[in-house]
């Protein structure tokens, strides 16, 4: 008892200091960077001051360059807060109403959706509007194609709604584009153009912007996806269908500056800020912009935050607020996959005093073992590190995602093997189920296939993907 009593005595006058905690970070940080997990940069701050940044790996790998933390990475879908931002920031000028409806803005948009949906529901995802995954070769048809504003809008605004408007929760990409239109449409400026007078230059955010693919932008970091062989170069998309959805790029330390602005009413009124940080529909507790909901870190231990990651063309980004103390971690990343749940929630323990060990991810392991022994042989050896949980971890996404490598590399009886096994181990993501009904597709076995879309809508009903996949193959 004397020495538990000497221990917490100790803990209280010798706290943590911010050199240890640094170091901590890093080692966390530095550990991802060997297994191949993490190539960017990373900032940490707690009670309003940075108390860690760096950057590891390339940011061009054609000149071995290396990231640095004024590096420039692409944000992906961080890029929505920024757009629900700008809008209440429209909003606070009185020049956009969260009542309102699209058709009050775009009288062209479909009425039978334009009258129905809300500025709020756009911004909280519960419009009902679909996400480009329902057109089944968004990817690479339509994303490489150029868009005017008008036509993009033409491409969805007559889609059938997944739900009634406000009664449920559907994260909507084509959702935040139309909210980019309007702003335009409203305001006569340019959605990049607003973003830096209304956002960044108030923020001093000099080193973000709005990016389109002609652009020549110093420090730049190229995207990059981690392959079976080592990197590929990320694959191209014209940023004209992105606009208010994740054609934003930033810095670590712009994001700071932006989460200090958010703390202190800087860009936006208290009323409004409150508003979009308010937790929305559950699950998702989306507000507007933001996930607002506890983030868990450890089995019993959660915090409550707001929060954004971002996917695009290799690249990844998470950024987590912590209100109560001031406190942030971002990571942005360019190269892709990589478990940026995992790595935010491996610093997170750190700013809480919790111990942290980095095992090594099985889908890394499970890279070599396909390279060297194929997959049936690295299949087989799945369970044994599964079960080393000293040493091994597993991150369903990332498995998910090198059954999808090898479908890609038409890798056909490779992908099949590594599918059917990954939709034993995780019969509950949706994700896994119809990818594995899609390798079944590209085999020709449409029977098999339907059975996994089915599967995935079983799971997740308003699952756009799975559901034309099924019409798609003919089968209801």
């Amino acid at each position: 008892m004397r020495c538990l009593l000497l221990l917490g005595w100790l803990l209280a006058v010798h706290p943590v200091t911010a050199q240890e905690k640094k170091e901590k970070l890093d080692a966390v940080i530095q550990r991802y960077h060997e297994y191949n997990m993490f190539d960017g940069a990373v900032l940490v701050a707690e009670n309003g001051k940075v108390i860690y940044k760096n950057a590891f790996g390339l940011a061009n790998r054609e000149w071995n360059i290396p990231n640095t933390t004024d590096t420039k990475f692409m944000i992906g879908s961080v890029s929505k807060p920024l757009t629900a931002l700008l809008v209440l920031v429209q909003v606070q000028k009185g020049l956009i109403s969260l009542d309102k409806t699209i058709s009050d803005y775009l009288p062209e948009f479909s009425k039978k959706n334009g009258r129905r949906i809300t500025i709020k529901q756009l911004l909280s995802h519960t419009s009902g509007m679909p996400n480009y995954d329902i057109i089944k070769d968004f990817f690479p048809r339509i994303s490489r194609q150029h868009f005017s504003r008008e036509d993009y809008v033409k491409l969805y605004m007559d889609s059938s709604l997944a739900f009634e408007p406000g009664s449920s929760y559907y994260y909507s990409s084509w959702g935040y584009f139309t909210l980019g239109y309007i702003m335009e449409r409203v305001t006569g400026k340019s959605y990049a153009q607003l973003m830096k007078e209304d956002i960044f230059d108030k923020a001093g955010m000099a080193n973000s912007g709005s990016y389109f693919h002609t652009q020549v932008v110093n420090k730049r970091a190229s995207g990059y996806d981690y392959t079976l062989d080592g990197y590929a170069s990320a694959d191209f998309r014209d940023q004209s269908n992105t606009m208010g959805t994740g054609d934003l790029y930033s810095t670590v330390e712009d994001l700071f500056k932006l989460h200090m602005a958010l703390g202190n009413y800087s860009l936006l009124n208290k009323k409004l800020t409150d508003e979009m940080f308010a937790p929305g529909m559950r699950p998702a507790q989306y507000g507007y912009g933001w996930f607002n909901k506890q983030f868990k870190y450890t089995a019993t231990d959660s915090v409550r935050s707001n929060f954004h990651l971002g996917m695009t063309e290799g690249f990844l980004s998470f950024f987590l607020r912590i209100p109560t103390t001031n406190s942030m971690v971002v990571i942005l990343c360019n190269s892709s996959p990589t478990d940026f749940f995992g790595i935010t929630g491996d610093l997170v323990k750190v700013l809480y005093g919790k111990p942290v060990t980095v095992k090594q991810p099985v889908h890394k392991a499970m890279e070599k073992l396909i390279a060297a022994k194929g997959a049936a042989a690295a299949v087989k050896e799945y369970a044994g590190m599964k079960n080393d949980s000293v040493h091994y971890y597993v991150d369903w996404i990332s498995m998910d995602f090198l059954a999808n490598q090898l479908l890609t590399l038409n890798r056909m009886e490779e992908a099949r093997i590594v599918g059917e096994h990954n939709a034993l181990e995780f019969p509950n993501k949706d994700l896994v189920l119809c990818t594995l009904g899609k390798i079944y597709e590209a085999l020709g076995r449409k029977t098999d296939a339907a059975v996994y879309y089915k599967k995935a809508l079983g799971i997740s009903p308003t699952y756009e993907e799975a559901r034309n996949r099924l019409k798609a193959i003919g089968i209801k």
